[in-house]
């Protein structure tokens, strides 16, 4: 189309827009006017006859107002009157067929329901009506309504005659803007057309092309433009021209840098797998080598102060040059090289300036400040520009960190390890002190009763207890913390030993409540779980010295797979703040001679067999101790899981058999699943976790139906 008829339709659309736009403001407004009016007459109207109403209604004679209402209909703009009781039952009307009704249409409804003077429009038939309905009301009587109804037909017959003469004037003005526009419209696009000719004599290569210009108006100035246009595009074209030699040097260099980012991305995965450090030594030097095209290169490691060659690439290495560089960087920890034979300190966060050639380059290893290694690379023919060495610099920090990350990690394992062992050993020496206690109250009472024979009976078996726990404690110092005697046991029996042991059915002041629940035997380590209860139940005895309540509940939740054993008391209490910062915290006590650690131990009991203790309490409305244990042992549940789950992601193909191994011992003293643990190690992604663990509790699920109907 073109760009005249363009103008044309943009013309014509613009001015129906205003004309319709004008009219329908002029319409909206006539209708506003129109409504205002009947407002203001049918108001008074409404409140003339509410006030003539008021009279006939309390003389019962209607006669003056039928009369009133006759002469008001005459007029044609009222359609009816309705005269109603407060009920709506029609007294007068211009609609005698209605008389004596009670009328129920919904407009109606809500005129006798109004509390003032409401408005409705509302189609009657096929006419449209808009009714003003008043309350007759006197002081606070009502006596009933009157509703006028006017007829819109009127107000229709304005609009079409508004809209006819909007459609007289839309023609005049088209007919007369087009002959305007015809007259003018060749004088506008005539320079376009040259323009356009112009245009296509350009995309032909002809930059010769010049526009004459001959007026100041706007399509003069984009002549000048358009000239402008032409000599920069001519120029422009000219360096495109140079800048295509130069293309193919820069792609070359970008595709080099694509391919060694590639082999950085590839080279830091290698790094996180489980190679020997000797491996990982030739890896990084092998890959630095590659980056930057090195033909020599020495990987360096220290021991104390001593500089070990760990790996060596390349033929004819001079070891007495290698070496002194890598001493060089050992005592200054900043990386160097050799440019025009001298030696440099180099920093490549810096563009590296007027420099043609490096020779040689050596770069350290630090972990928190501490040299741990050096790269030397040598290339004397070609050498080294600054893209390769800041390359190399970039990979040897990111292979520096993954280094640091798995010293760090051996650290932790043996950390951790200990960290076990001197918590098992605090749990043994409070229970150690707690038997040497009974054997120091039992010698000191010796020496009263000790020729009374139910006493010497008494005080040999207390002896024996107290050597035989004494016995089996000081074994358990030299065993792994996560290793317990494992064997099946009834909780429900282990709660009633314990209660019988402490003799809670018959203290005064204690209503004890049992509430056993069906419990299949678990996997347990009777005497420390036996120590847990008691601890717990000593604590509530504590907490209730003046008697109480103390409830003791046990229940299996298949759901979850746990056990729930429940220890309530009804004594003092505790604050949030308390539980949360100093409840299971060891060596520290509210008892004068305590040491802290009985409910220490008892949640690293729990812990020790895979579950968990939790506490609700408030001060003075008691406490309540929830211990959960699975129904799968820890250690079991270990080796289900290795079995399982670990299985699944070798055959995968995902993880090797040396990740599995140190993801394990990580768990061994930690309480975090095992592929939470894999997953924090970098060894495995959340997708190929999620596979394998959807495999593995459908397998827990098939084999925990076995042992349940096994055991019930």
């Amino acid at each position: 189309m073109k760009l005249k008829n363009k103008f044309y339709l943009l013309f014509f659309a613009s001015t129906l827009f205003v004309l319709f736009t004008l009219q329908m403001i002029s319409l909206h407004r006539e209708k506003e006017a129109f409504y205002k009016r009947l407002e203001e007459r049918g108001l008074a109207l409404s409140q003339t006859l509410s006030l003539a109403s008021i009279n006939s209604f309390v003389t019962s004679n209607f006669s003056d107002l039928n009369f009133y209402i006759n002469e008001l209909i005459k007029d044609k703009d009222i359609e009816y009157i309705i005269i109603t009781d407060p009920q709506g039952k029609v007294i007068l009307t211009t609609d005698y067929s209605r008389s004596s009704d009670i009328l129920y249409d919904p407009v109606s409804i809500r005129a006798v329901r109004a509390k003032g003077v409401i408005y409705q429009t509302y189609k009657l038939k096929d006419l449209k009506i808009y009714e003003i309905s008043s309350p007759i009301q006197f002081s606070s009587i009502r006596w009933g309504n009157v509703r006028i109804g006017f007829s819109l037909e009127s107000l229709n017959q304005q609009v079409k005659k508004a809209i006819q003469l909007f459609l007289l004037l839309t023609l005049a003005v088209i007919a007369g803007a087009s002959l305007i526009f015809l007259i003018i419209g060749d004088r506008i696009t005539h320079p376009i057309e040259k323009l356009i000719q112009a245009t296509e004599n350009i995309s032909r290569g002809n930059f010769s092309v010049k526009i004459p210009v001959k007026s100041k108006d706007e399509v003069g100035r984009l002549s000048s433009v358009f000239n402008r246009m032409v000599e920069t595009l001519k120029e422009e074209r000219e360096k495109l021209e140079e800048a295509n030699k130069n293309s193919a040097f820069y792609n070359e260099r970008l595709e080099r840098k694509i391919q060694t980012l590639q082999l950085l991305n590839r080279a830091t995965k290698a790094l996180r797998t489980s190679l020997s450090s000797g491996r990982k030594f030739s890896f990084i030097l092998s890959i630095s080598m590659n980056i930057s095209r090195a033909d020599q290169g020495v990987f360096f490691s220290l021991s104390g102060k001593k500089l070990l060659p760990r790996a060596t690439r390349g033929e004819d290495i001079d070891k007495e040059f290698f070496t002194r560089l890598a001493q060089k960087v050992a005592n200054s920890g900043k990386a160097l090289g050799i440019i025009n034979q001298k030696e440099v300190s180099l920093k490549l966060n810096l563009p590296l300036k007027d420099i043609k050639r490096v020779t040689a380059f050596a770069y350290p290893l630090m972990a928190k400040n501490s040299l741990w290694g050096i790269v030397v690379l040598n290339s004397q023919e070609k050498g080294f520009d600054f893209d390769e060495l800041q390359m190399v610099s970039t990979f040897l920090e990111e292979a520096n960190l993954i280094m640091e990350n798995s010293f760090l990690l051996d650290l932790m394992l043996e950390s951790r390890q200990l960290d076990s062992f001197n918590r098992l050993a605090s749990i043994i020496l409070h229970d150690l002190r707690g038997a040497i206690a009974k054997l120091s109250l039992s010698l000191h009472n010796a020496r009263r009763y000790y020729n009374n024979p139910q006493f010497k009976e008494d005080f040999l078996a207390t002896i024996s207890a107290s050597v035989k726990k004494i016995q089996s404690l000081t074994e358990k110092i030299g065993e792994h913390p996560a290793q317990l005697e494992l064997k099946p046991y009834s909780v429900n029996q282990i709660l009633k030993e314990v209660v019988e042991e402490l003799g809670l059915r018959s203290i005064p002041g204690i209503n004890l409540r049992e509430k056993y629940g069906d419990i299949p035997l678990l996997m347990l380590d009777a005497s420390s779980i036996k120590r847990v209860f008691r601890n717990i139940m000593m604590n509530a005895l504590e907490a209730m010295p003046e008697g109480g309540i103390l409830e003791i509940k046990s229940l299996a939740k298949i759901s979850d797979s746990q056990v729930y054993v429940e220890i309530k008391d009804s004594g003092v209490g505790m604050s949030q703040d308390f539980i949360e910062s100093r409840l299971f915290k060891p060596f520290v006590s509210t008892k004068e001679k305590g040491l802290g650690l009985a409910l220490y131990s008892a949640r690293e009991i729990v812990r020790l067999h895979g579950g968990e203790i939790e506490v609700e309490s408030a001060p003075r409305k008691g406490t309540l101790f929830r211990i959960k244990i699975p129904l799968f042992a820890q250690n079991a549940r270990k080796g289900f899981v290795r079995k399982r789950l670990g299985q699944y992601l070798l055959d995968m193909g995902v993880i090797s058999e040396e990740k599995l191994k140190k993801a394990m011992q990580v768990q061994a003293t930690d309480k975090r699943r095992i592929g939470r643990i894999l997953i924090d190690m970098g060894y495995i992604r959340r997708s190929e976790i999620e596979i394998a663990l959807e495999k593995q509790r459908e397998a827990e699920k098939k084999m925990l139906e076995r042992i349940l109907e096994e055991r019930l």
